[in-house]
């Protein structure tokens, strides 16, 4: 399953440092996924979510990684695309 999430000003701006759940990308994601998510957790190794009782995980790509650790570090950043290339199953990458 690709998708290709837009983080956008507003999810930057709502969204919470170093919080997994409900980061820029995570508010990004389950915007676009449109409440089919049970549980998210955005890593800059990768990214997990749970589609009714399923798992998926992607790569997280190093244009995410480098967001995350300039987000998280009260940083300036800016909205971008990211293309999230999910697989079935649970990952610890």
């Amino acid at each position: 399953m690709n998708k290709i999430i837009n983080i956008t000003e507003r999810n930057i701006f709502e969204g919470e440092k170093s919080n997994p759940q409900n980061c820029a990308i995570a508010r990004a994601i389950k915007k676009n996924m449109k409440g089919k998510i049970t549980s998210i957790s955005v890593l800059p190794s990768h990214v997990n979510i749970k589609i009714k009782n399923k798992e998926y995980t992607a790569v997280m790509p190093k244009i995410g990684a480098s967001f995350i650790k300039r987000f998280d570090e009260g940083k300036a950043v800016n909205s971008f695309s990211l293309d999230l290339k999910f697989k079935e199953g649970f990952s610890l990458i």
